[in-house]
């Protein structure tokens, strides 16, 4: 099971491909679930054609596990004789979550021919376009998904933040709502030595952002978590010329669906207001992009027991999203984090870095937590 493993992740980490792109990594995934017999069904709607699922029939009810398949658009840094050379890199690990669950693929289908009873179907879902195109946005209203009546869904991803070897989650609110801010301000440009006859944006644009993070400071709660970050800005050619436009972009961060009505409206008034003092225009887009990742309690307990043996971590909140959260407005589930840091051997660096890499052994407990889930949930 160990060199199965290393096999595919190395093998699957050599063909990166960003979402929605994913077609040599899905015809990977397919060939190697056909040299083992395992059926599967092909994922095809109006967005992309490589999604895969398998379905292992049981008696009565259906659980789920969930793996994404895309890379980033990152070109890899890492020095490791298997990397990426075509522009592409699996800097978030989806490599391992696909090897993870295509080697839990192989095992049940070794306790299939063994004749284990499957208590429960088991659905596993090789999954398109987590990275910024909302691959689960899709698949959880596929008609593929919707029919197999899944009872729980339980997803994981690699965690440099944690020890090689542990797993970590939380009941409730894990991972957060991701909010887009697309901002463009209009003012009048002109010539940088007369800026009385102009609407200067650069110096509006930041007075604009300082506002917006009083939001988060004055309006909110301080024990309510928000972020608020403006991450890009663009405005001027030259150094004696104020730009007639800045563009701004942006993310805000939240646990609490029931925030977002208010913080846009703060952010509108506070567009309105800049619009009246200095003459600007503002066009102003808040467009919700994924929910935040709430763990169901009772599927958190099953979690514990399952993994009641193994090196476990009372996971905190993190700002950062997943799109796993789409499935959870369909059925209850659960995510975890699987720890990869190992200082020893150098796997230090951060989920998204060109240099984060991981030794294939800490894949082995991802995939025995698939087991014990299975376990626990008396699928098997």
């Amino acid at each position: 099971m160990k060199e199965l493993l290393k096999k595919f992740r190395r093998e699957l980490h050599q063909i990166p491909e960003v979402a929605f792109e994913e077609h040599k990594t899905a015809e990977y995934i397919r060939e190697k679930l056909k040299k083992y017999g395992i059926p599967y069904e092909e994922i095809v709607n109006e967005h992309y054609t490589t999604g895969t699922m398998v379905h292992f029939k049981g008696e009565e009810g259906c659980i789920a596990f969930r793996s994404d398949i895309d890379a980033l658009p990152i070109t890899e840094d890492t020095g490791c004789d298997f990397a990426s050379t075509n522009g592409r890199a699996h800097g978030c690990g989806h490599d391992g979550h696909a090897a993870t669950l295509l080697t839990f693929a192989v095992w049940l289908k070794e306790q299939q021919d063994k004749g284990v009873k499957f208590n429960k179907s088991i659905v596993l879902i090789f999954q398109p376009g987590e990275e910024g195109k909302g691959g689960a946005r899709y698949l959880s209203v596929h008609e593929k998904f919707l029919n197999k009546n899944i009872e729980a869904i339980f997803g994981m991803h690699l965690f440099p933040l944690l020890p090689e070897g542990t797993v970590s989650t939380k009941i409730g609110p894990l991972m957060a709502q991701t909010i887009n801010l697309d901002i463009e301000i209009y003012g009048k440009g002109g010539h940088g030595a007369e800026p009385q006859n102009c609407i200067d944006t650069i110096l509006i644009t930041s007075k604009l952002i300082e506002a917006y993070q009083s939001v988060v400071s004055r309006n909110i709660t301080p024990i309510e978590p928000m972020v608020l970050t403006i991450g890009s800005i663009h405005g001027g050619s030259a150094r004696n010329i104020i730009p007639e436009k800045v563009s701004l972009l942006g993310t805000i961060r939240i646990f609490s669906k029931s925030m977002m009505a208010f913080i846009k409206e703060r952010l509108e008034n506070i567009n309105k207001g800049f619009e009246l003092s200095y003459g600007v225009k503002i066009d102003f887009n808040f467009t919700p992009v994924y929910s935040p990742v709430i763990n169901d309690e009772k599927l958190y307990y099953v979690f514990r027991e399952a993994v009641k043996r193994s090196n476990f971590v009372e996971a905190k909140p993190e700002m950062i999203a997943e799109d796993f959260s789409f499935y959870l407005d369909k059925v209850p589930g659960l995510f975890f984090f699987l720890g990869v840091r190992n200082e020893e051997k150098g796997y230090v660096y951060p989920l998204h870095n060109p240099k984060f890499n991981f030794d294939e052994a800490a894949l082995l407990k991802g995939v025995e937590t698939f087991q014990n889930i299975a376990y626990a949930m008396k699928a098997l």
